[in-house]
């Protein structure tokens, strides 16, 4: 088996501790523990690991992609394994980059134990090393821009007046949006006020947090 050398960036230390510790029970070589994208850079120019693994959302300052992107362009043979907890990255922000076409994405409720995020690990190293071919998808995630940000603001609480407002749009296409949204999940519910408590739930589900 191939013990692969892999620098981990996680904001939260508990977490990271828990995840360097799995691991490296399982036969992984974690080189480095990193708390926020600059250190992981620092990290990862030093250590040189074949993977970097790092959470979506560091907390303030550059997030996982964008520390995704930097390692992808001065360190190309890097696989890089993004693992969160968000079903789609524009959820954490409307403004998310472009995640580097060889890295792996991995939602942390998807997989059923560290074997299988050590498989990710190595299928990120292949992709990286050009030893497996990046799978193509015209479509990786199944939210467009438009239905995360309507998403994330119905979750937030707004109105449909206070929505349009922030997006620039009118009430009428917020309310159109909005059962588009219902009806690409399935919802059934025709009541508005049923319909974005359903949304808002949809929005924690995809977002790693059960709501009660």
């Amino acid at each position: 088996m191939t013990i692969f050398r892999v620098v981990l960036a996680d904001d939260h230390r508990l977490t990271a501790s828990a995840l360097a510790d799995s691991l490296r029970s399982h036969g992984a070589d974690v080189v480095a523990v990193a708390h926020t994208a600059a250190e992981a850079l620092r990290f990862v120019a030093k250590k040189k690991p074949d993977v970097l693994i790092t959470d979506l959302d560091m907390g303030q300052g550059p997030n996982g992609i964008d520390l995704a992107q930097r390692v992808a362009k001065s360190h190309p043979t890097t696989g890089i394994v993004l693992l969160t907890a968000y079903e789609d990255p524009k959820l954490l922000s409307n403004k998310i980059a472009t995640i580097p076409a060889h890295a792996v994405y991995v939602v942390k409720h998807r997989i059923g134990d560290v074997a299988e995020l050590l498989e990710a690990v190595e299928r990120a190293w292949r992709y990286a090393n050009k030893l497996e071919k990046t799978p193509t998808s015209a479509k990786r995630f199944a939210l467009s821009t438009a239905q995360a940000d309507l998403l994330r603001l119905i979750a937030q609480g707004l109105s449909n007046q206070a929505i349009a407002d922030e997006l620039n749009l009118t009430v009428g296409t917020v309310t159109t949006s909005i059962y588009r949204l219902s009806k690409k999940f399935d919802l059934g519910s025709t009541e508005e006020r049923n319909v974005r408590a359903a949304l808002t739930q949809k929005y924690y589900d995809y977002v790693g947090f059960q709501r009660r």
